[in-house]
């Protein structure tokens, strides 16, 4: 029998229920006695199902995952599980699981590099045992409870009101310096009170002419 694999593709032949070897990309004669199971090496992308942790304060918030992973050892990713894929998920479910329960709820958020890397990092090694790359962990979403999330909201439209008070807080203060200013040179200068009262009578005066 001819099969023919594609540059990312792989073979794992077996022969009698043994494995005699991996194939690469091109065309290839085996007999019908052996058995050739086709493998995608490429690396893909996965979005895991979000799973609901507890924090360390007792929060549970919903996280999500995002692996990129590829098949670096074909005989071994045939092998070593029924499911790899599956295998895979459990592991970093549990790894994200772990880092999670080490922090706070207002933390988590902030911390998603930090937690995708430490969900990397345990995980990598037993996935290579899979005959797996986990080349990427990614946090892609972290979901508060609905109470936290209007609590959050609140505060933050407690804050914006609370500058916009301060702005006009602010601005009185200064139209007041500008008042007492002013006054604080009439004081000094009584002329100026003239002054200004000639330039008000000569701005009626043009309007009228106009």
């Amino acid at each position: 029998m001819k099969h023919t694999l594609m540059p990312w593709e792989r073979g794992v032949v077996f022969r009698h229920g043994k494995l005699t070897e991996v194939l690469g990309p091109g065309r290839h004669r085996r007999g019908f006695r052996h058995q050739v199971r086709r493998l995608d090496v490429r690396p893909r992308s996965q979005t895991q199902g979000w799973q609901d942790i507890p924090t360390s304060d007792g929060v549970l918030i919903r996280v999500t995952l995002v692996l990129v992973w590829s098949i670096s050892d074909p005989a071994q990713y045939v092998q070593a599980a029924a499911t790899p894929e599956v295998e895979l998920h459990l592991l970093t479910q549990i790894a994200l699981r772990t880092a999670v329960l080490t922090r706070a709820h207002d933390e988590v958020d902030q911390s998603r590099e930090t937690l995708a890397a430490e969900t990397l990092a345990s995980v990598a090694p037993r996935a290579a045992d899979l005959g797996i790359d986990l080349r990427e962990v990614a946090v892609r979403d972290v979901v508060m409870p609905t109470e936290l999330r209007k609590a959050a909201l609140a505060e933050i439209l407690a804050r914006s009101e609370a500058r916009a008070a301060l702005e006009r807080a602010r601005g009185e203060t200064a139209a007041l310096r500008s008042l007492l200013n002013a006054a604080r040179l009439a004081e000094d200068h009584p002329a100026l009170l003239q002054l200004r009262a000639l330039q008000t009578a000569n701005t009626v005066v043009l309007e009228r002419n106009r």
